[in-house]
């Protein structure tokens, strides 16, 4: 299966960094809206390229809410030797809890996405990234090397033309958990179902988590 490790938002957070979206950059419509305006248009005008709709809408559009997380570390197609292998590198993980802020964009030409992203990221986030990469080369998986970036995707198909936001996001990000991901194609567009999850937990005493008020559940 097509997977991936990363970190999920909780509804509050999802709604919230998407009435962002709407409110800053309403020029962005839902793929589904582009898609039907795109084919409308197409004939009224018999446009040249008749394959354009199948490859789908050539212009931005929101990516929905329900999609949105943080990926930790990108799997890609894996099989069930490796995804028993992962689950149990993963259940030995340690990690503690922490927050972040949604609060600058931004926007990569290659992968053409406009992003959400901490101004300042947690050592936290980091150091979960680097251990969940390191959980999934002990389960004989490749992934990729290069500098951690935190971010959430919430345009896709963006590029240079498209208006910068008129504000910056200001959205807080609780993590408790992080999660194993499949990535699944419909005739709607690709979902994100969690296939299991690990608590995140702090490293102290049950004493020093008594007097600062922690829990764990």
């Amino acid at each position: 299966m097509r997977s991936f490790i990363g970190l999920d938002l909780s509804a509050t957070e999802k709604l919230a960094l998407d009435s962002w979206r709407q409110q800053a950059l309403p020029e962005v419509m839902p793929r589904q809206w582009v898609k039907s305006e795109s084919t409308r248009s197409r004939k009224s005008t018999k446009a040249r390229y008749d394959n354009t709709n199948s490859q789908g809408p050539a212009q931005p559009y929101a990516v929905p809410a329900a999609n949105f997380h943080i990926t930790l570390s990108f799997l890609g197609e894996i099989n069930h030797r490796q995804h028993e292998a992962l689950v149990y590198e993963l259940d030995q993980l340690v990690s503690e809890p922490f927050s972040l802020t949604l609060d600058a964009t931004g926007l990569w030409n290659g992968p053409k996405i406009l992003f959400a992203s901490p101004t300042d990221a947690p050592k936290a986030l980091g150091e979960l990234a680097k251990l969940s990469r390191k959980a999934a080369r002990k389960a004989a998986i490749e992934v990729e090397s290069r500098e951690y970036k935190p971010h959430v995707t919430l345009v896709r198909k963006a590029t240079s033309s498209l208006p910068l936001p008129l504000y910056n996001p200001n959205v807080d990000v609780h993590v408790s958990a992080f999660h194993l991901f499949e990535s699944v194609s419909t005739p709607q567009g690709v979902v994100y179902p969690i296939r299991q999850s690990w608590p995140l937990k702090h490293n102290m005493s049950v004493r020093e988590k008594l007097r600062r008020g922690i829990t764990d559940e």
